[in-house]
């Protein structure tokens, strides 16, 4: 992270990390000499230094910055217009020209037409060094674009140096500053040098921000605590989507509550928070969210009525894993029911009335289903409840069997002829 609020003019201008700064430089210097490298994405938490990383590049070699936010790119057109044109052009006077796509985790599956790929193109035919960035390296929304960068990876900088830092600014701006607000300043940012810098500025040094909570110790606060604030802020502070948290919380309640009323009230709980969630995907109206968050998380924590004082041992929800041990076997029969779709000119809610007939034809006429559908071995015998193997097997017999007949009948031919 830079050393002052005003863009740095060099990599050595940055705070912490400094293996992957060098690795950043040395890869530009790559650049420079006339040797094309492969896109760089730089991944990390908030405040160490991501997008500051590219403008010190950009200033130390002299380098054209052109700044994007993948926002931008929605959709074919828009990269094909804006990052095509500007990857694979020069600068102005024949430079080198730096692309910066910042936060590309942000793209959204549905909300993105076609974007992610499109970009990934782009990275595959770029004449220009380009830097993207992102919270998450392992991201699946990025997953066809992590295939053409060469990784970097930005920790959390550590409270001490964040507080030589601040200790340095704070002398040469003469504010007069006490070793425990610095102290204090350096610790709650969290590793995040642009909320202290942010917090020195605003002559703030006891900030406070919240952190997110791993689902356990949510989960601990919701179920154990029976105070209406610390359960709402700690469902605040959970790094799950609420769907997710309604989830955790709706499968350990009866791990926790003993009493039948203390249940029947927690489950009354979730099952009013369900209502606002369904009154959300009807009207749109995520005003309703508070409620559903304040009812399944301080609404089941006042339930009982008196804490519980023993060891729970909390479980991830059976759904969850259902659903994870699933994935593969929904996907197959997506695929095979688009295959069908495709055939009988249907949609694919029609196409599962007829996967039982098919079903039955596959068992019988394994090789003429297969060819009909397009259906691959393992579509094939994920239609028909059949090993591969045996699919396998039984295609190739009917195919020989064919070839026989083809063969017999040939020869039978030949023989009316004479």
């Amino acid at each position: 992270m830079i050393l002052s609020h005003k863009k740095p003019s060099s990599v050595s201008e940055l705070l912490g990390n400094s293996d992957a700064f060098l690795a950043a430089k040395e890869w530009a210097e790559q650049w420079q000499n006339g040797k094309k490298m492969p896109p760089l994405l730089v991944c990390g938490p908030t405040g160490t230094g991501k997008t500051a990383l590219a403008y010190a590049l950009a200033s130390q070699f002299s380098w054209e910055l052109f700044e994007f936010n993948a926002s931008d790119f929605r959709d074919v057109e828009n990269v094909e217009k804006v990052l095509s044109n500007a990857a694979t052009a020069g600068g102005l006077f024949g430079s080198r020209r730096l692309i910066l796509i910042d936060d590309v985790d942000s793209l959204s599956g549905s909300g993105d037409r076609g974007g992610a790929g499109a970009i990934a193109k782009v990275l595959a035919s770029s004449q220009q060094p380009i830097i993207l960035t992102a919270l998450d390296y392992y991201d699946k929304k990025i997953s066809t674009i992590r295939t053409h960068c060469q990784r970097l990876e930005l920790r959390k900088v550590h409270s001490a140096s964040i507080g030589k830092l601040i200790r340095g600014l704070a002398h040469a701006g003469k504010m007069e500053l006490t070793d425990e607000q610095v102290d204090k300043i350096a610790s709650s940012a969290g590793g995040d040098v642009r909320a202290a810098l942010n917090d020195l500025q605003g002559r703030n040094p006891y900030a406070t921000r919240d952190s997110q909570q791993n689902i356990f110790e949510v989960l601990r606060v919701i179920l154990k605590s029976s105070k209406y604030s610390e359960a709402r802020k700690s469902a605040f502070s959970s790094e799950l989507e609420h769907d997710t948290l309604k989830l955790w919380v709706a499968h350990n309640l009866p791990i926790e509550y003993e009493k039948p009323f203390d249940l029947a009230e927690g489950y009354n709980m979730l099952s009013r928070a369900d209502i606002f969630d369904g009154r959300i995907r009807r009207n749109q109206h995520y005003g309703y969210l508070r409620y559903s968050n304040d009812l399944l998380s301080a609404g089941v924590a006042v339930s009982k009525t008196a804490p519980y004082h023993k060891y729970s041992p909390f479980a991830f929800p059976d759904y969850l894993r259902e659903m994870g041990a699933s994935k593969g076997s929904r996907a197959m029969r997506k695929g095979v029911l688009r295959k069908i779709a495709g055939v009988c000119h249907c949609s694919l809610q029609q196409a599962q009335h007829y996967l039982a007939l098919i079903e039955a034809l596959a068992k019988k006429y394994p090789k003429e289903i297969s060819d009909e559908f397009g259906f691959e071995e393992e579509e094939l015998s994920f239609v028909a409840k059949t090993p591969v193997k045996k699919v396998k097997k039984e295609k190739e017999g009917k195919t020989i069997a064919v070839k026989k007949t083809t063969g017999r009948k040939k020869k039978e031919a030949k023989q009316d002829v004479a």
